[in-house]
Order: C-alpha cells, then structure tokens, then sequence
C-alpha cells in the first residue's frame, strides 16, 4: 500500500525501519497483523540530523516505548506512547526536572529539597509530592515536563557522534503525553541549533522541489508556526525549489533555513520525490551562498545499519516525575459541542460503512474521496489530544482516525474499492436511517457519475437522508452528507436553484449546534441571502446570531426584513420587540405633571 514510502526507507538502507513500518501498516490496516512477535529493537549511530528523521518515524508508526541515547557516560531517555512524547529524563548533573523548574522560578530550592526528601520517603513521584504541598499546579507540572524535554532533545540534536536504542514497551492505558506534539519538540529543538553550518549541510540539494506532505498524519500535525516558518510553508505548493522559496522571503537566510529544515524535520513538508531542478534566475541572490560548506546529502539521513554499534548504558531510574492521571476536565460550551463531535464520531464507527465514515456517497469519485478524507483527518489529528480539555479523548480520536485512514485506503484504489463493493452488496441505511432507494452511480456499471441528471439526484437523496438525520439529532452526520451534495449541486447548476439553497440553509443550521462553528454558519447564510434576498429562514437564522452577539441594529434590520417577506411571522415578532429601543415618554415625564401638561 504504502510502495513509495517503503522503497524510500530501503534505499536509505535501513532495513530495520523497513520492518517497523511493515510492522505498522500491517497493524493499522489488517484485521490480524501477520507479524506474531515484536520487533526486535531498533539501534543505531547518532551524527547531525539523525534524530529529527528518528523522531518522526517514532511519531508516524505510533510507537509506544523508550528511546535511549547514549553519548560516552552522557544518557539520555525518551519516552513514547503512540508516537507521542509521554517525559523524558537525564543523567546529567543539574538537568534534573526539578533543577529545570526551580532554574526557570516555578519552585524554590528549599521546597525541591523538602519534596525530594517525601520522594525518598515514600516513593511518590516528584510532581505528585509538589502538587500536594501546594507549591506547584497541575498547569504548571506540565509546562515544566513539557521544557524539561525540550532541553533533552535539543542536547540530543547537537550530538555529532552517539548511539541510540528504541524498545517497544507495552501501552499504559491512561498513561498522559505532553501538552506539546511531537512536531512542535522537533521544531523548538531545531530553532535551539546555534550551528548554522549544521542546518545547511542537512539541508541538502536546494534545487530540489518543495511540497507540502502527503501524509494527514504529518501535514496536519499540531504545532505553533514562528512567523518565518509561516512564510516558508505559505510558499510551499509543489512546484518551487527550495532554493527559490528561500528566495522569495524577505528574511535572513539563516533564519530561513531553519525554518525550512525545521518543517522538513516535522515532515509538514518534504522534498517531492525525483524532483529537481536548478532555480529560476534572480537578479539579487542572498548575500551568503546557502548549501556551500558541505557536498550534498538527504535532508534527514538515516542511521546507517552497517556501523557497529556498542550497546547502550543501562538506563537510568524512571522519570522523578509523570502527568497525573487523567480526569474529564471542565470545559467551555464550545469544547463541550468539540469533545461531543469526537464521541459521536467514534460511537457506532465499525458498524458504519467506508463510505459513511468518510460521509460520502457510493458514487463518489476518488478526488471526492481524497478530498473527505484530508477534511476529516484534519478535524479528527490525534494531535487535538495535546489540547488539555481533549487530553482523555486520545484514545477515540486514534480510533476515529486510523478506520479514516482505512477508509481511504480502501477507496481511493480502484481494484480494492471494487472488491469492498462487491461485499457490501447494494446501499443500506445505518443507525436506523431512511434507505436509499434504488441502485447507487457507483454500484451500477453503466452510471455515468458526471452527468448532471445523476448527480442531482444524488444530492437530493443526500439531503433528504440529512435532513432525517438532523431531525434525530445527528447533526455531525448531517453535515457529512451536506457537504458534498452541496458542491454536487454548485458544478452543474448556474444559479444556486430551490434545492441548493435549501441544503445550504440546513447545512447552516447544523453548523449553528456546534458553537465552534457559528462563523461557518453565518458565512452561508449570507451566501444564501446573496442568492435569494427573499428567502425567510437564512435571514431569521442571521438574525439569531447577530442578536446572541449583541449586535443589536444588525439584529433588528434581519427581523424586520423577515417581517417585510412575512408579516406573520411570530417568531420575528417576539424577537425583534425586546430589540427596538423604548418610546419616547411625552413632554413633562409620565406623572401627574405630564397629565396636567397633556390636558393643558
């Protein structure tokens, strides 16, 4: 399934991430993975720009274990769980997690020492005794395990020489990551490289073209953007060298190419296979030659398996601390409707078919198919677990992801589609829904999915089933079948027609139950206004929101223009009184005065 990436890791010549990832694969899309045992330990050398590339093998084959690296008597541990960073901890004299904090002022050196001694004592963890003894937070334990590992790896990136050993190790359920992504430990420990030399020589060809990663997993991982590497990735669409992106950004060099090899170590973007060639002629080249130091060579190489390596020093006790264990945390209404999203996208998800985990129709083509699937691998990142009010959802949202990855795996390949259709047999309903009726364009070999007869059908069945949907209270699902039969419906009709608008206002009022999501829902109403100024809901929709805003006089104007179109309408009625201001009392106020004064 995944030729390129494998052959990319052979040529490389590392046959034991080769296993690793056919390990993996195996593992995310068969049902049984073929391989009985695990895989024997990954080992070896450590020279620049090795552990960016090791990093985020870890990350991509989600592995759960600990890394260890090992520079003379220097050692330095790594822990993983399902490709994300757990802690990590040192022998190194003064790079303790408990010297890092009282170092940055979160604790003092008395109470360090008090809480070392309850360690001792009772065996406790190091963060567990401080929280006790009201000198640190929960919040601020994760910071400091969060800087803690940063300091670790950006030592590690610096090693010019050293060895080092991953071990898988058993999943520790409920066992809490970082509240900082992988991708974004690989970037702060890049921007801590103080060589620039080491950056240009890793980066390799910079005639090579530049695109943005192919993988969700890589491409949409969480992480905090610096304004350069905003600019670098801005650039970035498949058909500029490096050299010419560093070109066109109005920044120094140096900073550019961290940037650049920063966001190629995430793997956010990579070089585009066998594409390559000179740059286009600029008259002002930058000041300082990039790439000029040293020959050529891949951005991110691998260890080479044919060195010999010496075994690691044995590992140092377990970290002095580790988060704590998770709790549901309270949340906004906003995050409520968010972690109310991921249950229900996870809730039935083996039961659902491809097709209905993707929230596309039978007869989707394969760049409807792509496009489904990178909008839902976004939404549904494992990354969104750094996120502490998400941090108990990890677990489903790996769930949700992985049977997405399955999805379109199985989809976007004509022969693999075909078989998984053949045993799905003809269009069914699920979780009780409206059964569509008839053959689907893809079940049928002589539909044409193109024709504009066809595909109006296919939405208006779409959005009937959406419509079903909504009125259960599915609303997630809803949206999934509104999307799409929305675009169907835009390519093959000029002007939006009675149908098109009425998905979009349904789509809209779907949008509205997420709060998160309220922009989107104005954005089509508006569309929908533009489209038909006469259309009664979208502007009583417009109305609602401007008026949970506190936009009083946008407010009023939709309600009055609802009552312009109809006079009837008794909501608009009821909103638009509270929204008018108050009548003007009459000359010589509302007493007895004033009556004295009307009479007069």
């Amino acid at each position: 399934v995944h030729e390129s990436r494998l052959a990319g890791i052979l040529t490389h010549g590392n046959p034991r991430f080769a296993e690793q990832e056919v390990y993996r694969r195996t593992a995310l899309y068969s049902p049984v993975s073929p391989l009985k045992q695990a895989p024997a330990p990954m080992k070896g050398q450590l020279s620049e720009g090795v552990l960016p590339g090791l990093l985020r093998d870890l990350y991509v084959g989600r592995k759960t274990g600990m890394l260890r690296c090992v520079q003379g008597a220097e050692r330095r541990n790594i822990r993983f769980r399902r490709g994300h960073i757990v802690n990590a901890d040192s022998n190194v004299q003064g790079k303790q997690l408990g010297e890092v904090m009282v170092e940055q002022g979160w604790i003092q050196p008395d109470d360090l020492t008090r809480a070392t001694d309850t360690v001792k004592a009772t065996g406790k963890r190091l963060g567990e005794v401080l929280i006790e003894m009201g000198v640190l937070t929960s919040d601020r334990l994760e910071d400091a395990l969060a800087l803690h590992v940063q300091h670790i790896v950006a030592r590690v990136f610096t090693w010019t020489e050293g060895q080092f050993e991953f071990e898988e190790e058993p999943d520790i359920p409920g066992e809490m990551t970082l509240k900082l992504s992988t991708g974004e430990l690989i970037l702060e420990a890049v921007r801590q490289v103080g060589d620039p030399d080491v950056i240009r020589y890793a980066l390799g060809d910079l005639d090579r073209v530049l695109s943005l990663s192919s993988d969700p997993l890589l491409r949409f991982q969480k992480v905090a953007l610096s304004p350069a590497d905003g600019f670098v990735l801005s650039r970035v669409d498949g058909t500029l060298a490096a050299r010419e992106v560093m070109q066109t950004i109005p920044l120094p060099v140096e900073e550019t190419q961290k940037s650049l090899f920063g966001l190629l170590c995430t793997g956010i973007i990579e070089y585009a296979e066998g594409a390559s060639r000179k740059a286009r002629p600029k008259t002002a080249e930058p000041a300082r030659p990039v790439g000029a130091s040293a020959p050529a060579r891949p951005a991110v190489p691998p260890p080479s398996p044919t060195r010999p390596t010496s075994p690691p020093a044995p590992a140092p006790p377990p970290p002095a601390a580790a988060p704590p264990v998770p709790t549901v945390p309270s949340t906004s209404p906003a995050m409520d409707s968010r972690r109310q999203e991921i249950a229900d996208a996870y809730e039935g998800l083996k039961a659902r078919t491809y097709f209905e985990v993707l929230g596309i129709e039978r007869s989707a083509n394969e760049q409807q198919v792509k496009e489904a699937y990178f909008r839902l691998a976004k939404r549904f990142h494992p990354d969104a677990h750094h996120d502490s009010t998400l941090s108990d959802l990890v677990d489903k949202l790996e769930a949700v992801f992985i049977r997405l990855g399955e999805a379109y795996e199985t989809l976007k390949d004509p022969q693999s589609r075909g078989k998984y259709e053949e045993r799905l047999g003809r269009p069914r309903a699920r979780d009780g829904g409206p059964v569509v009726s008839g053959e689907s364009a893809a079940s049928s070999p002589n539909a044409n999915a193109s024709d504009p007869e066809n595909l109006h059908k296919e939405a208006e069945e779409a959005i009937r089933k959406a419509g079903w949907y909504f009125e259960k209270d599915k609303f997630y699902d809803a949206i999934q079948l509104l999307e799409p039969a929305i675009e169907k419906l835009a390519a093959i009709e000029k002007v939006a027609g009675k149908l098109q608008l009425r998905a979009r206002v349904l789509l809209a009022r779907s949008y509205l139950k997420n709060p998160n999501w309220v922009k989107r829902a104005e954005e089509t109403l508006l569309g929908v206004v533009h489209d038909d100024a006469q259309n009664v809901e979208a502007h009583f929709l417009l109305g609602s929101i401007y008026r949970e805003r506190g936009q009083k006089l946008r407010a009023t104007s939709m309600f009055k223009k609802v009552l312009e179109l109809k006079p009837d309408h008794e909501e608009a009625q009821a909103a638009v009184g509270p929204l008018l201001p108050p009548a003007p009392e009459p000359p010589g106020g509302g007493g007895l005065l004033g009556k004295l004064f009307r009479k007069g």
